[in-house]
């Protein structure tokens, strides 16, 4: 995927706020991949990696909710397994699987201890509520980097038209192309099948040779075309770009090319003109452009709204541990209030991208 999910400061946050929560020394997000168990986002805990079938892990993903081994020496599923009969052995584990919007099993949210305990109801929903934010950021992480592969993508196919964009273009080179050659009066001296339809088509009459082809060109671009056809004259190619409506046939997208044409002795003798419709690539252009502004605007409110809710979550858990985690009914009501707003903006997030930008 490209994701950096190791250094990412929010999930390192959730990591954090989960061992305070659980008062757990360790805490990890693990992903399960075939035979092997990765440790993305840990704390407490060395190690990057171990066996996927000694992982406490595989037996949690197996399940929707959170699973909960108080004493790993009195389940009958860990008899002999290395990571409760070594040095420092686990003997708690509290698991909540990270389960896509698709339905698909990721890996844990988990937190571990050397010494059996349980869990309350209140530390339960709050690890819950972390798994939930760690997927919904996970999905939004994976969307933008979907979109950064995109505009990557579109920029190649930009260099790639500006480099070729600017090579001698022969006359006639493609019969899918407005190709006109001009004489030194601007009268047209020759022209392709493409330039003799359009002609047709919009001004409803038959182009020959002969004509002034500036009967033909938009009044928008009468200046800018003779000040680039007399460029042409005196040796210097240009590119122009721009938009006309056609009425019937809607607004077209080109880019018009000026190039001196020149005989066998290197000596102008006319200019050829080109156009080619780029309607297609603009509008994707244009689209690609909007999709990426109003998600990296929407990514960058979102993300600074949510450390409001994620300060208040951490402040009143500090609040709680002050009072030897007897907490009064007020600070429970406050941290349910924190943690669904900060769960509903989650959700508005991953809502707008999925419906509103990448389609």
């Amino acid at each position: 995927m490209g994701i950096d999910l190791k250094n990412d400061a929010e999930l390192q946050e959730v990591v954090g706020l989960a061992s305070v929560v659980c008062q757990s020394p360790v805490a990890l997000i693990t992903l399960l991949h075939d035979d092997t168990q990765y440790l993305k986002v840990k704390t407490g805990f060395d190690g990057d990696s171990m066996p996927r079938d000694i992982s406490f892990c595989t037996h949690a993903i197996l399940q929707n909710e959170i699973m909960v081994v108080e004493d790993t020496q009195a389940d009958g599923r860990f008899i002999n397994n290395p990571l409760i009969v070594a040095g420092k052995p686990i003997r708690f584990y509290a698991g909540v699987p990270l389960i896509t919007t698709h339905g698909i099993a990721l890996g844990t949210l988990c937190v571990l201890d050397n010494q059996p305990r349980t869990l309350n109801q209140s530390q339960i929903l709050l690890l819950q509520t972390l798994a939930r934010q760690v997927v919904k950021s996970w999905e939004l992480m994976v969307k933008l980097n979907e979109l950064e592969q995109t505009e990557k993508k579109l920029e190649q196919q930009r260099q790639i038209v500006k480099e070729s964009s600017i090579k001698l273009r022969s006359f006639f080179e493609s019969s899918a192309n407005f190709h006109v050659l001009l004489g030194k009066s601007g009268e047209v001296i020759d022209f392709n099948k493409t330039a003799y339809r359009f002609v047709k088509n919009v001004h409803k009459t038959k182009m020959k040779r002969g004509d002034l082809l500036l009967q033909f060109i938009a009044p928008s671009f009468v200046s800018t075309f003779i000040d680039r056809y007399h460029q042409a004259l005196e040796g210097k190619k240009s590119v122009e770009e721009g938009s006309t409506d056609y009425g019937d046939l809607g607004i077209i997208w080109w880019e018009a090319f000026f190039d001196p044409a020149r005989n066998d002795d290197e000596e102008i003798i006319g200019v050829s003109y080109l156009i080619r419709d780029v309607s297609e690539r603009k509008l994707k252009e244009l689209k690609i452009v909007d999709q990426n502004e109003s998600l990296l605007k929407i990514a960058h409110i979102q993300a600074h709204e949510y450390r409001g809710p994620l300060t208040t979550i951490m402040g009143l858990m500090n609040l709680i541990k002050e009072e030897n985690y007897i907490a009064p009914i007020s600070y429970l009501q406050f941290l349910e209030q924190a943690v669904e707003t900060l769960d509903e903006k989650i959700k508005k997030v991953v809502t707008s991208i999925e419906e509103g930008v990448i389609k």
